[in-house]
């Protein structure tokens, strides 16, 4: 329908002019001395008409002419531009499928293809992890190499790759230096915190892992019970590998979260601390307080093996028999009940209180403790029999 429309409407136009030419009687006068010509207007408005195409079409054709050049080298970067895309298309997706020798092979092509920077710098960092996967850090290392002098120092997609990678390869010191190079760039990187918190974990740096963990905890991060965790880890690393004057610990341990202060985990670790340093007292307070908070079998059994003072053991023994009334079902506690006794001598509640704690759950230790005593009162076969039983369920486990 629409050819058809076209058709009639240059018929029309034809039939048009026709009438025009034949009532336009006029003429045009040209002169160019000495010269006259005379010419019908018909005439010259078609001459007209066709000097004004032919001058547009040399201009035209002058103008293709002059921007050849131009057109052409559009056209190859147009294509290079696209084979760069495609490489970088395949590149990625044989990396993600495991096939990382494709990977790099195709984003070298997509490198070589390609002068965009930002291209230039994806497939570079491409072709550095696919080379660290299979293990060859040697062209890894040239790919960082060919990134440092393309964009300098001051590039943070190759700051933190270099970070991570070298860490996974646990060269820690140059893991640490891209990770400064990263921070400089953007000092308020949350990246950048997880990633110098792996590699402190790594380095065993107890100090500045709770460092990162604060900064990381303002930034929100983390959530509470990862936090948590790793708080708690990051402390009992501190407590196990420094040795703390009682101050220091005091005094660190008052800084410290009431969630955390009430882990038995870590009043375990605090507890050892001081006994190291030789400070049971302080040893034994920090158990009550903590006991006092959230109860711990684990930490009533520990109560039990602090080396104190007669004066200090009597209040020991008085602290145990308290809690006694509330966890009266408690084997550890009974254990550390029938140890208290046993130092101090009373033979009978001792006995009482560790066969009370195997009548509630035999334990190897219960049985020793028991074996020692009968040993100790001369009751050489009761001893026998306690020790074979603490032997075979120390086996058994």
């Amino acid at each position: 329908m629409k050819t058809l429309f076209w058709i009639i409407g240059l018929f029309a136009l034809a039939v048009g002019l026709t009438l025009f030419a034949q009532v336009n009687t006029g003429y045009a006068l040209l002169f160019v001395p000495p010269w006259r010509i005379e010419l019908s207007l018909n005439v010259a408005i078609i001459a007209l008409v066709v000097f004004v195409a032919l001058l547009y079409g040399l201009l035209r054709i002058v103008a293709e002419i002059t921007t050849l050049p131009l057109r052409v080298s559009a056209f190859r970067n147009r294509k290079r531009a696209e084979t760069a895309l495609r490489a970088e298309r395949e590149a990625r997706l044989a990396f993600f499928e495991g096939r990382y020798q494709r990977a790099e092979r195709l984003a070298e092509e997509a490198m070589a293809a390609s002068d965009n920077n930002d291209a230039f710098a994806v497939n570079a960092i491409l072709a550095a992890r696919a080379a660290h996967l299979m293990r060859d850090f040697e062209r890894r290392d040239r790919r960082f190499e060919a990134l440092l002098q393309r964009f300098g120092p001051t590039h943070l997609a190759t700051a933190m790759t270099k970070a991570e990678l070298l860490l996974d390869e646990r060269r820690f010191p140059e893991a640490g230096k891209a990770l400064e190079e990263a921070r400089a760039i953007s000092p308020k990187l949350t990246a950048a915190l997880r990633l110098e918190l792996r590699l402190r974990q790594r380095e065993g740096n107890p100090d500045a892992v709770l460092k990162l963990l604060d900064q990381l905890a303002r930034a929100e991060a983390l959530d509470h019970e990862q936090l948590h965790r790793l708080h708690l880890h990051a402390c009992l690393q501190k407590l196990r590998q420094q040795t703390l004057s009682a101050e220091e610990l005091k005094e660190w341990w008052r800084r410290l979260p009431e969630e955390d202060r009430s882990q038995p985990q870590l009043v375990h670790a605090l507890v050892d601390s001081y006994v190291n340093i030789g400070e049971p007292e302080l040893a034994r307070k920090a158990i009550e307080a903590a006991l006092e908070k959230n109860w711990s079998s684990e930490l009533a059994e520990c109560y039990g093996t602090l080396k104190l003072d007669n004066g200090s053991l009597k209040e020991q023994l008085a602290h145990a028999e308290n809690w006694l009334t509330l966890h009266s079902d408690d084997h550890r506690l009974l254990l550390t009940l029938g140890r208290l006794c046993r130092t101090k001598s009373l033979w009978g509640k001792a006995q009482n209180y560790l066969e009370a704690s195997i009548a509630v759950q035999p334990t190897a230790a219960a049985h020793a403790e028991l074996g020692q005593l009968c040993e100790m009162l001369e009751r050489t076969e009761e001893a026998n029999h306690h020790y074979r039983a603490s032997l075979d369920l120390a086996l058994a486990r």
